[in-house]
């Protein structure tokens, strides 16, 4: 392995933190009394470090004595980082807590229970962090480290330029190359002469030669689907846990495992849902050849749950004794080949634009690098995904020149025959992403486990607690929108695979392929890591402790204050004290060891993404109102817990907030005035929990389903949500019982010009309980739509229905 590999990330760290680092400087240097000096000396200094980064990334490689230097300065400017954080915080604080006290609006920082001293230690902080720069750019100079202009990023939404998804992308439609392959298979899993009562059969071949997306296309075929009654797809990966897939067979079944955890409980509820039936199950992408009494385990489990014949088993693998130890019948040994050219030509042609030239001379070149992709199609769509972006940048003289290029870089890595040479193909279009905060987008998402289906939003989110999306002054455009354009990125140039898209084409969730998933934990080993017992977590920023609070590392509480990303499986004890006081995201998602957020969590100020969701916690505690840069707060299906305390009002950056019962919204939201995520919002009768409160959330998009709309006194009160004033996507109505001004509200309720989705339910004033529901080009309406007065009409008037 290439040793500047694994340092890949160090200078994209450092340059982004300095870039944020610099921007918040000047920001804080207008805003507060306090260390004006301090700051600007900091921000000028940061710009000459900057300045030599470029020369310093190219030294580093072969010499040692520079790529410590970067270490250090890394270091550095994460410590910058935390103080400005601290600092932003205090101003902050200040500015809520002068708007709660309703005293002068001048604020001059002395807000801490020790003014004096506080303002003393972030001095002392700015101090010493000037003096360690200075040391910085005085070694800087005695290595000859020279300074240069990098090559401009090419800014996000530069001109309009907003890169999309090729129609192709996850589209299993027309699997290339491989129309023979998914026939043959599903001939051997339909085989009327095979009367067992579970078979499995194995696709056996290296990684990126699409294993899965075959699977997916055979599971997908018509035959199949009329031959089994039940079809399951679980992902099993490096982690064989019997309990776990059989919970995730039961979530296939049914959508729910309903909390279910007991394995024999787990069990009988599959073999209910099977019922008579046979059923087909995908295990893909298994590792551990180990593992061979689980495997037995997992297939007693199996025969168990259904008796019924000619069930059979997929298992996508690159290793044949995982085949073997799962007991797969020679005829079943599925060898999965290598494409042809023109297969990988094709894939990569259907990469590139519709609407931009390929002439003779580029399709000449296209086709040699096609057959430099060795027939992996994981490497002719990372190849197009590269042509592509460039294609949309350049002239076609300069695409030539862009063409010819990759084609020698991709020569220069040799024939792809191993993960090696692969990995090279997937540096080369980490190399092109245009942009250093891009890459730390990608490279964090080495913190999920193999095959972790991650949700558009919730990964915005986190990239935006991260501090990766800075918003464009003087522009309208905003973190959401960045991430949103970063995500459509990366998966133009195939490092992410598309999941799911919703009714309109919208991604909903993307993967990492697990050759990609590899490469970002190489990269990113020193700074993100899921923890297993063997690792090494001095220097890591971002954790992921997914094997419980039994196995938590024995020098966390060393580490912890360094922690800007802390995902739990299990919950901290409340004797076991952490100080987590650098963290920016805390996610407890599934946690079942926990009913209660420990009292020292209080010291968590730069606390920007909080997700307690499906835990047993059953109170918040009183420092939630105190997380005053908190941008995210996720408590969805937690069905222990109580009303959110008083004085979430005080959380004015909370941008998204999601919770599922009525008990637990907060009252009060309308002034939670930065919100732009509210799924659901239910209407009251007390004042803090009427309608009025959508009011003022101006920038509400997306999804926003009101209930209980018979509280609402009429049109008047009804249009007081403002509904036409907000981007809102898709909007559901929804009335408890029957109130005689119905119609009235149902109109002043006229939602934004931008509504691709209606649906209302429970509107009674005619006794008509149906739902309607207008998408787009047409109105599903079950019942008699001229009940619903000139307001459906004018929304179908607006879309010329």
């Amino acid at each position: 392995m290439d040793p500047q590999w694994v340092d890949l990330l160090l200078s994209v760290i450092i340059n982004t933190t300095i870039s944020k680092l610099i921007s918040t400087a000047t920001e804080q240097i207008s805003l507060v009394v306090g260390w004006k000096k301090e700051l600007a000396s900091l921000k000028n200094k940061l710009i000459m470090v900057q300045a030599v980064l470029k020369d310093a990334e190219e030294k580093q490689v072969s010499d040692p004595v520079v790529k410590l230097w970067l270490e250090r300065l890394r270091d550095v400017v994460y410590e910058a980082d935390d103080v400005l954080d601290e600092v932003a915080y205090e101003s902050v604080k200040c500015k809520v807590e002068t708007k709660n006290q309703k005293m002068k609006k001048v604020c001059n920082f002395f807000t801490s229970s020790n003014p004096l001293l506080f303002h003393k230690k972030i001095a002392e902080k700015i101090k010493n962090i000037i003096a360690s720069v200075d040391v910085i750019n005085n070694e800087a100079r005695g290595f000859g480290l020279q300074t240069r202009l990098a090559t401009a990023s090419r800014l996000v939404f530069e001109h309009g330029r907003n890169l999309q998804t090729h129609s192709t992308i996850g589209d299993l439609s027309d699997v290339v190359g491989r129309k023979d392959d998914v026939s043959k298979i599903v001939d051997l899993l339909t085989d009327s002469y095979d009367e067992s009562q579970l078979c499995v059969l194995s696709i056996m071949g290296m990684p990126g030669l699409g294993k899965t997306t075959l699977a997916q296309a055979v599971r997908n075929d018509e035959q199949i689907k009329n031959y089994f009654c039940k079809i399951m797809w679980v992902c099993v990966s490096d982690d064989f846990d019997v309990e776990r897939i059989l919970t995730e067979m039961l979530e296939s079944l049914t959508g729910n495992s309903g909390g279910v955890k007991n394995k024999d409980t787990v069990i009988q509820k599959i073999r209910e849902a099977m019922g008579e039936n046979n059923f087909l199950l995908v295990l893909d992408d298994m590792w551990d050849e180990q593992s061979h009494g689980k495997f037995e385990d997992l297939r007693s489990c199996l025969l168990g749950v259904c008796k019924m014949s000619r069930n059979r088993v997929i298992v996508t693998t690159r290793n044949e004794k995982v085949a073997l130890k799962m007991r797969t019948l020679p005829k079943h040994m599925y060898h999965l080949g290598k494409l042809q050219i023109a297969d990988c030509w094709s894939i990569i042609r259907n990469r590139v634009p519709g609407d931009a030239s390929i002439t003779l001379e580029l399709e000449k070149i296209g086709r040699d690098i096609a057959q430099l992709c060795g027939g992996v199609p994981l490497v002719a769509r990372v190849t197009g995904g590269i042509l592509c972006t460039e294609s949309i940048l350049c002239t076609e003289r300069l695409d030539r020149v862009t063409w010819l290029s990759i084609k020698s870089k991709i020569e220069a890595l040799g024939p792809l025959e191993h993960d090696l040479e692969i990995r090279g193909v997937i540096k080369l279009s980490f190399d092109h992403l245009p942009e250093p905060a891009l890459k730390k987008c990608f490279v964090f998402c080495s913190i999920f486990p193999k095959d972790f289906v991650m949700e558009r939003e919730m990964l915005i989110q986190l990239w935006m607690a991260k501090g990766f999306l800075q918003s464009i002054e003087e522009s309208l455009v905003t973190m959401e929108d960045i991430g949103n354009k970063y995500i459509n990125d990366l998966l133009s140039y195939s490092l992410f695979q598309e999941q799911q898209r919703d009714t309109f084409g919208n991604i909903i969730s993307c993967k990492m392929h697990d050759l990609i998933h590899d490469f970002a934990q190489l990269i990113s080993k020193s700074d993100t890591m899921i923890w297993k017992t063997h690792n090494n977590i001095s220097n890591v920023r971002n954790l992921n402790l997914i094997y419980g609070v039994g196995t938590v590392p024995t020098n966390l509480k060393d580490v912890a204050p360094k922690l800007h990303t802390l995902f739990l499986k299990d919950g901290f004890s409340s004797d076991m004290k952490v100080n987590l006081k650098s963290l920016r995201v805390l996610s407890f998602v599934d946690s079942i060891g926990s009913e209660e957020l420990p009292a020292y969590f209080g010291n968590m100020k730069n606390l920007r993404y909080l997700d307690i969701s499906r835990t047993r916690i059953t109170k918040l505690p009183k420092f939630i109102p105190k997380l005053y840069k908190l941008q995210t707060f996720r408590f969805m299906t937690c069905r222990s817990l109580e009303m959110p305390p008083e004085g979430i009002g005080s959380l004015i950056n909370l941008r998204h907030i999601y919770f599922s019962d009525e008990e637990q919204m907060p009252a009060n939201i309308g002034k939670l005035t930065c919100l732009q995520t509210l799924p659901k919002f239910f209407v009251g009768t007390t004042k803090g929990r009427k309608i009025e409160e959508l009011g003022s959330l101006r920038w509400l998009r997306g999804s926003l389903k009101i209930c209980n709309l018979e509280h609402v006194k009429d049109k008047s009160e009804a249009m007081g949500a403002k509904l036409h004033e907000k981007t809102i996507s898709k909007l559901r109505l929804r009335w408890g019982m029957e109130s005689n001004q119905d119609e009235d509200v149902l109109e002043g309720l006229q939602p934004h010009s931008d509504l691709q989705v209606l649906e209302i339910d429970g509107y009674g004033y005619y006794g008509n309980k149906s739902c309607h529901q207008f998408q787009q080009s047409q109105l599903m309406n079950h019942g008699n739509k001229t009940h619903l007065g000139n307001y459906i009409f004018s929304i179908i008037a607006a879309y010329q229905l």
